[in-house]
């Protein structure tokens, strides 16, 4: 392992145990105290204010400290939720084809009702003074969603034995391709720009507009990888000898995504941490009570003077960004020369 890796894995670390430590802080109620009498105070002057004060006192490291926070949220847990969601559609899709998922007509349309009366309510349960204040609303909203989908899309939701049944033969390959040709023709951060305008500011509906956003990548490799396997022999094998396709997939089709996947979530990640701090230098997405390092580099253009309000938050945030990517190369190579050994 080079220096270069090693320094990015140790300042990912300093990051990762940052960020959790943040958290505890903010759940305490920790907050930044803002002294108007001790703005603009140089770092390194005094001990209490070791990195300086912003334009409304505020101690600049505790607030580089908490922002951590914001940062990790906006990078790691949307982006693991998202890469789930598209190992998940893209394996669906590679294994059922266009001719795989054959589901009864009745069922078919009681899952486009139940998908309409769902949408119907979104606005509803999430807009509505009424609805909208209440969190059991929201539980029951969703929770709700879980069995009834359940019920429909397996066999114990209707009789087995209904007479003659009609079915209709999902294409579930080319509709996959198409949302994500749909999807990927549109900008990330403008995507998130136009999603976020019509949503409240809040962390929870920004992290949710991420991982709708960036799911489609993680699919187009699953979805790649899969094919190819699926021509091998020893997977034809597998399915012959009747092994539950669980295991086939934690055995054979996993391992050869797990390298591209990672390698994905390194860089998506690295530039999910530009995207956040371009989101909170707009103004837009994140409440104005949430600490950022994109919210340091907007308050940095009221005075030219306070240099550290730039220094520091660029320093954090690139060494944040440089580390990801050289994570991911390392990954990259990695796999590389695995493949060439085989």
């Amino acid at each position: 392992m080079s220096l270069a890796e090693k320094a990015s894995l140790t300042w990912l670390l300093i990051f990762t145990v940052a960020a959790l430590l943040s958290q505890i802080l903010v759940l305490r109620g920790e907050q930044v105290v803002a002294i108007p009498e001790q703005a603009y105070l140089p770092p390194f002057t005094t001990f209490e204010h070791l990195l300086g004060t912003d334009g409304l006192g505020r101690d600049v490291l505790f607030y580089l400290f908490l922002s951590c926070r914001t940062a990790w949220l906006l990078a790691i847990p949307p982006l693991v939720l998202a890469s789930l969601i598209g190992v998940g559609l893209g394996t669906i899709a590679a294994i059922a084809g266009n001719h795989g998922w054959r589901i009864p007509l009745v069922r078919f349309f009681a899952l486009v009702l139940l998908l309409s009366v769902y949408g119907i309510l979104y606005p509803v349960t999430h807009f509505w003074p009424v609805f909208a204040e209440s969190a059991l609303i929201r539980w029951i909203y969703y929770g709700s969603s879980f069995p009834l989908l359940y019920l429909l899309l397996t066999k114990e939701g209707f009789p087995a034995n209904s007479g003659n049944r009609r079915y209709i033969t999902l294409a579930v390959d080319d509709w996959l391709q198409k949302i994500i040709n749909i999807w990927s023709a549109l900008p990330k951060l403008l995507l998130l720009l136009l999603l976020t305008a019509f949503t409240p500011f809040s962390l929870g509906t920004l992290l949710g507009w991420i991982c709708a956003t960036y799911w489609v990548l993680p699919a187009r490799i699953a979805r790649a990888n899969v094919l190819l396997l699926k021509k091998d022999s020893y997977y034809e094998s597998a399915l012959a000898l009747g092994i539950p396709f669980y295991r086939v997939f934690t055995n054979y089709l996993l391992p050869s995504l797990k390298g591209p996947i990672l390698t994905n979530f390194c860089f998506a990640a690295s530039g999910l941490l530009g995207v956040g701090s371009t989101l909170a230098y707009l103004g837009i997405g994140i409440p104005a009570d949430v600490p950022s390092w994109g919210k340091m580099l907007a308050n940095a253009r009221f005075s030219i003077e306070a240099w550290w309000l730039l220094a520091f938050p660029a320093t954090f945030l690139l060494a944040s960004i440089f580390s990801l990517q050289v994570l991911g190369n390392n990954i990259t190579v990695q796999s590389r020369h695995k493949s060439v050994t085989k």
